[in-house]
């Protein structure tokens, strides 16, 4: 009877201090939002008045990630040293409101900092799939290539457009796509610049218009020319890359000036060899 007595009342001492911890991490955590919230709306200028309204009574999200992350350990210790950002995300807006600082991950000495207006993409995995299976492919196939030019190729981040080559049916073929599979996917070609002037070099395949399922079909060095005539749009899967006017050269045909025969047209095989047809 004793020792029943005994495990109950352990049992209730244990959940009466789990519940004042629980308790006091949110009391930590409200009084650190509601710092956050009097920091950005006296920090930040160019807010509306429904912008306000909504920080003064919306719940932020909380990110928290830890500054020396070799030192920290999986469990949410005071004495773990973190960023923690409070962020809103307001109506109608790509980028979120955050308000910066640090403290442990009870968040009890947490102060603001600063305000930070940033956004949050989500991790583009089918272009980090896509891109490497492109390389993969350049890096197996291009072997007349110098070290060079496979090391932009490796590292350099490539302009990615929307293209129309005439696949070979023998290639399809080897990769397991038939004709007929490919009229439902977009043709995506990954372009890398060239340490030869006016050249590129690519690898063109197919797949979902999110890269979804992208294969590699072919590739090689091509002129900035021959690309044009293959370029039908541009197309971004957030890799950050900025126009330059090289780029805008594949994208913006040349005039034609009257009287002006078209040169010939070299079709690129995958191998990098060249063979030239007449229009």
């Amino acid at each position: 009877m004793k020792f029943r007595l005994f495990l109950i009342t352990a049992a209730l001492t244990m959940f009466i201090f789990v519940f004042s911890a629980c308790n006091t991490t949110d009391y930590y955590r409200d009084r650190a939002v509601q710092r956050a919230r009097k920091f950005i709306l006296e920090e930040e200028k160019s807010l509306t008045l429904a912008q306000q309204e909504y920080i003064k009574f919306n719940k932020p999200v909380i990110m928290a990630a830890p500054i020396f992350p070799e030192y920290s350990s999986n469990s949410a210790t005071c004495g773990t040293i973190s960023h923690v950002c409070i962020a809103w995300v307001l109506p109608g807006e790509k980028n979120a409101h955050v308000v910066f600082g640090a403290s442990d991950n009870h968040l009890r000495d947490w102060t603001p900092n600063r305000v930070i207006i940033k956004r949050y993409d989500p991790p583009a995995h089918k272009y980090h799939a896509a891109r490497n299976a492109a390389i993969f492919f350049a890096m197996n196939n291009f072997l007349y290539l110098s070290d060079r030019q496979r090391n932009i190729i490796r590292f350099e981040v490539p302009e990615t457009i929307i293209t129309d080559y005439k696949f070979d049916k023998a290639k399809l073929a080897s990769i397991k796509l038939s004709e007929e599979s490919v009229k439902s996917l977009v043709q995506i070609t990954f372009v890398w610049s060239s340490i030869k002037p006016e050249h590129k070099s690519f690898v063109c395949g197919a797949g979902a218009k999110d890269l979804g399922g992208w294969r590699p079909v072919f590739g090689g060095e091509t002129t900035v020319t021959e690309l044009r005539e293959k370029f039908l749009a541009p197309i971004s899967f957030g890799q950050n890359i900025t126009e330059t006017e090289e780029q805008e050269r594949i994208h913006q045909p040349q005039k034609k000036v009257e009287g002006e025969t078209q040169p010939a047209v070299k079709e690129v095989k995958a191998t990098g060899q060249t063979t030239t047809t007449k229009k």
